[in-house]
């Protein structure tokens, strides 16, 4: 999976990959490995990048044209998004089968994203969001702004 709405945002707002690299706490060796898609973007790296850049996940991972900003939790981990899955899966009547196949693997290794043992790929995450109209913001933590209404 490339991300080239990354790298273009990235450099619109004239950084380099060891600016970014810096700001998300690892190697530029390997914020260069997912920015290119050799490597699977990980999705708390995804949301830290979109309130660097001050817009959200579905549109850094091409699935909206939409570029609103958007808040997410401050703790985002594998377990609510697991959870956040769950709940998605269940509201549309399909089984664990049924998403397992759409993205490829075997119905245990998807039961170990929905418990949150192991964290789902990036592009597979992608696939059921495009696939089942899966919001991404939401199961990364978006947080509606009506919270920050005063």
């Amino acid at each position: 999976m490339q991300y080239i709405k990354i790298r273009n945002l990235r450099e619109d707002s004239d950084m380099t990959q060891k600016d970014v690299a810096t700001l998300l706490k690892v190697q530029r060796s390997t914020y260069t490995m997912w920015e290119l898609g050799d490597v699977n973007f990980p999705i708390t790296k995804i949301v830290k990048l979109a309130e660097i850049f001050d817009t959200n996940v579905e549109y850094l991972l091409g699935v909206s044209s939409n570029k609103r900003k958007v808040h997410y939790r401050k703790e985002l981990n594998y377990i609510y998004v697991g959870n956040a899955l769950k709940l998605e899966r269940i509201k549309r009547g399909k089984t664990q089968k049924e998403f397992a196949d759409c993205i490829g693997v075997r119905q245990s290794s998807y039961s170990y994203y929905e418990d949150g043992k192991t964290k789902i790929p990036t592009d597979k995450l992608v696939s059921l969001a495009k696939e089942y109209h899966i919001s991404l913001n939401q199961v990364c933590g978006e947080i509606k702004e009506d919270i920050f209404a005063i």
